[in-house]
């Protein structure tokens, strides 16, 4: 089955106008946007300068995605995880309705991404949108799933995500709020990676209490733990921390956990010398406590913190 597939065909005419703009591209190369100009044939790269680019009279989207600006700019969250792309919208909204409705109007949508301001954009080829949330007072959240990516690293028979322009809705539509049952199983795991992406976004992408910003090695905690969480709290991202793995492990055995201030409290269950050992210590504290993390965390203190020490309760 294709792994995309419009509502409403394009006429051959309207492909073969497509096909000027994708056609010259590779999956996995780099590119500049004075190369992209002279593929194009425009007239100059200032056409594409933005951070959307649609062409006329063409069903496609382009989207230049960088995930470091520089500090006097808007400051986007943009990131690659896996195979889903988190990106913020434009600042003043005038594509955020085409691209939210791109599935179901036949549209396809294509992204050149790059870590760095002064690097090249690769070219990822088609992206999904699975999830939108719509903003006024913001740039508005949108999440895809990059295609070439996702062909590449999953078994066939798990891309079910783009059967139907219906499936985009579905998902777009639940996203909003949470995801349910039949969301998640649909898109087989989505959810969870949805959940690391908020994560990232809540945390700006470094550990929640010693900042490493290495994401490869950031794990994705939940504070009350999925199998005891209803079906919205397994994606409210305010029930999670960004932690480095050997914090990670420790709030997952209930070692540790956090007071609603953020301080860290120790479990009396384990030797004292492995805590100087793992370098923990009694000034380790949440960067930030969200209000809205306060239950969770009051959760973990009273179902899965082992006891707490006496250093740890003062």
């Amino acid at each position: 089955m294709p792994l995309f597939r419009s509502r409403q065909p394009h006429r051959l005419a309207d492909r073969i106008l497509m096909s000027r703009f994708s056609d010259p591209l590779e999956i996995g190369k780099g590119y500049d946007r004075k190369v992209l100009a002279q593929l194009w044939g425009l007239a100059g790269f200032q056409a594409i300068g933005r951070g959307v680019f649609t062409p006329k009279g063409v069903g496609q989207i382009f989207l230049f995605v960088t995930r470091e600006r520089l500090g006097w700019m808007t400051p986007y969250k943009n990131f690659l995880d896996g195979d889903l792309l988190f990106w913020d919208g434009e600042k003043g909204h005038g594509s955020d309705g085409r691209i939210a409705s791109a599935s179901n109007n036949g549209e396809e949508i294509h992204l050149f991404y790059r870590d760095h301001r002064l690097t090249q954009f690769t070219y990822h080829g088609k992206v999904v949108m699975v999830r939108c949330n719509r903003f006024t007072d913001r740039p508005s959240e949108f999440v895809f799933n990059v295609v070439a990516i996702a062909a590449e690293l999953a078994p066939a028979e798990s891309m079910q995500l783009a059967e139907e322009p219906a499936d985009y809705a579905v998902i777009s539509e639940a996203g909003m709020n949470s995801i349910d049952r039949a969301v998640t199983t649909k898109s087989r795991g989505i959810a969870q990676r949805l959940f690391r992406g908020n994560l990232l976004r809540l945390w700006q992408g470094s550990c929640a209490v010693t900042s490493v910003q290495e994401q490869r090695v950031l794990r994705s905690s939940h504070i009350k733990p999925w199998a005891d969480s209803s079906v919205q709290e397994k994606v409210d991202h305010f029930n999670g921390l960004l932690l480095v793995p050997n914090l990670d492990a420790l709030f997952n055995e209930g070692l540790i956990t956090f007071r609603n201030d953020g301080r860290m409290l120790v479990s009396s269950d384990w030797r004292i010398d492995d805590q100087r050992r793992m370098h923990i210590t009694p000034d380790l504290q949440l960067r930030t406590v969200h209000p809205e993390s306060n239950q969770y965390l009051e959760f973990h203190r009273d179902v899965r913190f082992k006891r707490v020490s006496a250093a740890g309760s003062g």
